[in-house]
């Protein structure tokens, strides 16, 4: 809380967030939002904290709607050009290991950046949702020739062939045959444009692959053969806005970094760290939890 110079009015830094009045200092909500992009439960976080179990849910639910809306505002303000789009999906699962979750994603290759994510079943309503989602976040000029890979699910296909069609765009299927959980043979499927239309390095999906790695790592809903998978949709997909923001915006990606010297000379810095979000042009600087949570966004969408 603050007191304005020469008054008596008293105001508080996190008005534009719903943490205010929420019972919490602001080194346990830092401590809150580390703790869940990794995908602790909140009654895991609440025993290390010692707080109540239902203090945390509104803590993390507060942090993940901030994401959201400053993420989705922020695209929709300064605007995002995308030049080489990959989407693929990863499976979970949801209350039971009789039902699957599948997580749909849209990363942008050259810069890393996550441009948004879908949850739902595999297939082409959720795949429509991630590309009609994708469509209003980013610019689209006249001009400019997007270039998309995905594997062989036809329901991106189909998504992109209904929301996409005043898009100038070239879709490549990267089509993997396996047998006995081993690859044998990969085929590339031109389904529109042909192989001059994409450069050398841009014809796989390995960068999203990658991507899928990293969020099995960092959130413990997507861990393969454990009994700490999803019991609640909600939790994951509040778990997936914070890892979202942190990864855009908080975090250095070492393949985005340059190089100022060209060579290795002793006390000169030689690397200029990079953040996804300021590589695609909509940040200058690295941000972090304390930039959320005391930033003035509208809620959008």
């Amino acid at each position: 809380m603050f007191y304005c110079h020469g008054g008596e009015h008293r105001f508080s830094e996190m008005s534009y967030s719903n943490l205010i009045n929420k019972k919490g200092t602001d080194k346990e909500y830092r401590q809150t939002f580390k703790l869940i992009k990794y995908g602790l439960s909140a009654e895991q976080i609440a025993d290390v904290l010692e707080k109540d179990p239902r203090t945390i849910e509104t803590w993390i639910a507060a942090i993940a709607e901030k994401s959201q809306n400053f993420h989705n505002f922020i695209c929709l303000l300064v605007g995002i050009t995308i030049e080489f789009l990959q989407m693929d999906e990863l499976w979970s699962y949801l209350k039971n290991k009789k039902r699957q979750l599948w997580l749909f994603i849209a990363l942008e290759s050259v810069t890393k950046f996550w441009v948004n994510f879908e949850l739902g079943s595999r297939t082409l309503y959720t795949a429509e949702r991630l590309v009609k989602n994708l469509k209003t976040l980013c610019q689209w000029e006249s001009g400019h020739l997007l270039k998309i890979t995905t594997d062989k699910l036809a329901a991106y296909k189909n998504a992109l062939l209904k929301q996409m069609q005043s898009i100038n765009y070239v879709y490549l299927q990267i089509v993997k045959k396996r047998f006995k959980r081993k690859l044998k043979t990969v085929k590339k499927t031109w389904i529109k444009g042909t192989e001059k239309d994409f450069p050398s390095g841009a014809k796989n999906t390995s960068y999203i692959e990658r991507f899928n790695l990293t969020l099995r790592q960092r959130i413990s809903y997507l861990h393969r053969k454990t009994l700490g998978y999803c019991k609640n949709k909600t939790n994951l997909e509040r778990a997936l806005w914070i890892n979202l923001f942190d990864y855009n915006y908080c975090q250095f990606h070492k393949s985005l970094r340059q190089d100022l010297t060209g060579e290795k000379v002793k006390f000169q810095k030689r690397y200029q760290e990079v953040t996804p979000a300021m590589k695609i042009g909509l940040t200058t600087s690295q941000l972090n939890y304390k930039f959320l949570m005391v930033s003035p966004i509208p809620k959008t969408g």
